[in-house]
């Protein structure tokens, strides 16, 4: 089994503090002083609490929340509750966080800005608990402290006594193939009922394959994961439509792709196949053999060609020499 350290060092923990406010508080029985039959508006009560801002307003840090999310997801792997990221990601990958949280405070600035003004705009569109939100309403003040956007960036060292960290770094493998069939969920939907592919799904098909040749050193069955992707990008016309062999092959990749467990058998399958014992060339006593038996064939009268004739006389290598041709790569994976 690989030691930790050997996966940990190539890694940085990206771990996200990101913080909403979620413009709730808890529903008590005084809030509701309701006449026989009334039921309070959804966009105020909901399973014991009330919203005392409107919902509308918190989307956009919501929306910034999961954008970070996806920059992480994009060159790393879900860790010890971050993202495990390669080394020479980290800084590429800190820069985007870096504009996301940039976003994310010029959306808080603009949030508290009109934060008593939007309030009761909102407090207007209810009639009749106006009451009951102003007695829960929270100072800007008070709501600028729960909006926050930050973010870490951890070098992975394993104590002396590691714990279950052994289990986890192992399954690290399994939780990108999870990851790359969620990125893939959609992706058969390009193929199935079409003869030709379009081309703005190859932009899912890039995103798999950077997402796994960032991270491929961390399990073995990775790489031939890797290379089922790139054999057939590879092979794919700069602008011609994507069609016949190609485009049912596309579907076949698509299929592995969007299947966990079947990427973790292939990418298994494909390493024990490269295991196996090379076959053994000829050696020189096969090479006598055949000369031998060639000169048998002159000796019987065996009719040949001038050629031939020059090949046995002065050549000891073979006259029957596979022949090399340069086919299309195949690809490799299966079902």
């Amino acid at each position: 089994m690989t030691n930790i350290t050997e996966i940990t060092d190539q890694l940085t923990l990206v771990v996200l503090d990101i913080r909403i406010w979620s413009g709730r508080k808890k529903l008590r029985a005084e809030d509701l002083h309701l006449d026989d039959g009334e039921i309070p508006p959804e966009d105020l009560v909901s399973l014991g609490s009330k919203r005392v801002c409107d919902p509308e307003q918190l989307k956009a840090f919501h929306r910034l929340k999961q954008s970070a999310e996806r920059s992480c997801l994009r060159v790393g792997t879900r860790f010890l509750g971050g993202f495990a990221v390669a080394k020479e990601q980290t800084t590429a990958l800190a820069e985007e966080l870096d504009q996301i949280k940039a976003q994310f405070d010029a959306e808080r600035d603009n949030f508290l800005s009109t934060y008593d003004r939007d309030l009761e705009d909102w407090i207007q569109t209810l009639p009749g608990f106006e009451t009951a939100i102003r007695r829960a309403v929270e100072p800007a003040s008070s709501v600028a402290a729960r909006l926050r956007f930050g973010y870490q960036l951890v070098e992975i060292k394993p104590a002396i006594v590691p714990g279950t960290l052994d289990e986890e770094v192992a399954e690290l493998g399994d939780g990108v193939f999870g990851e790359v069939e969620q990125m893939a969920r959609d992706l058969t939907d390009s193929f199935e009922g079409k003869d030709k592919l379009n081309r703005r799904a190859l932009g899912t098909f890039r995103k798999i394959r950077n997402k796994l040749a960032c991270l491929s050193f961390i399990d073995r069955r990775i790489e031939p994961v890797l290379g089922s992707v790139d054999q057939w990008l590879h092979r794919l016309p700069a602008t011609a439509p994507i069609q016949g062999s190609l485009f049912n092959e596309g579907m076949g990749l698509a299929l592995l792709l969007s299947d966990a467990e079947r990427m973790a058998r292939h990418g298994a399958g494909q390493i024990d196949a490269l295991s196996l014992p090379l076959p053994t060339l000829p050696t020189d006593k096969s090479a006598e053999q055949i000369d031998s038996s060639d000169a048998g064939l002159e000796d019987s009268g065996a009719d040949t060609t001038p050629e031939q004739e020059g090949e046995n006389s002065g050549d000891s290598t073979p006259s029957h020499r596979p022949v090399i041709t340069d086919p299309q790569p195949v690809p490799s994976f299966f079902f």
